[in-house]
């Protein structure tokens, strides 16, 4: 069988190997991790009047991506992240003013997290991995606020600003949060259930 083809095979009983267990804690997260998104508003709304003047309101924006992170870090199969993302979002949409506007950037920041784990075939998972996952993640869910909220009338510098911020922000609050959080609950024999715990390479 070419080298492909036994690489989509693996990835595929991966995917199939996601167990009711696995998923049922996916969803006890991702609504828990949307309830607390909604909090997030809270300080997003308080530092944004003092942060956007200078476009670093997106420092404090990559909390929201931590949920596709997080969970796929557990987890380790293919479409946790874009699952996670999107159950938080929607718990999120319905506490907050976005409304069902979330879902559809948790399903953008969840796909871009994903595309990255996809690319190392669900096999790596160390902080680099992670960090990958996360700006690429703010990456695209930047790219759907600059067409949402006409960012091409803003200037080159005030874009890349903004961009930077949220790319630092992601990397932060997903990328070295997930890492830190899962090593702790790892050690306190909480993931035992989990490929984190084990050597899958």
């Amino acid at each position: 069988m070419p080298a492909k083809e036994r690489t989509m095979t693996k990835v595929s009983e991966l995917f199939k190997s996601i167990t009711i267990f696995e998923m049922v804690l996916t969803t006890v997260v991702a609504v828990a991790l949307g309830v607390s998104f909604w909090g997030w508003t809270f300080v997003y709304e308080i530092a944004k009047p003092v942060l956007k003047v200078s476009g670093l309101s997106y420092l404090v924006a990559g909390f929201w991506i931590l949920a596709s992170v997080l969970l796929s870090q557990i987890v380790r199969k293919p479409g946790i992240a874009i699952i996670a993302s999107i159950l938080a979002a929607f718990v999120e949409s319905l506490l907050t003013h976005w409304g069902i506007m979330s879902v559809l950037w948790g399903l953008v920041q969840g796909v871009g997290a994903e595309l990255i784990f996809m690319f190392f075939l669900y096999r790596k998972w160390d902080l680099k991995v992670l960090v990958l996952a996360s700006a690429f993640s703010a990456a695209l869910s930047y790219g759907l606020d600059f067409y949402l909220y006409n960012y091409k009338d803003l200037s080159l510098g005030f874009n890349l600003t903004q961009f930077t911020s949220f790319i630092v922000s992601s990397i932060f609050f997903a990328g070295f949060f997930s890492e830190i959080l899962t090593k702790r609950l790892a050690k306190l024999g909480l993931l035992d259930q989990f490929l984190i715990t084990k050597n899958i390479d």
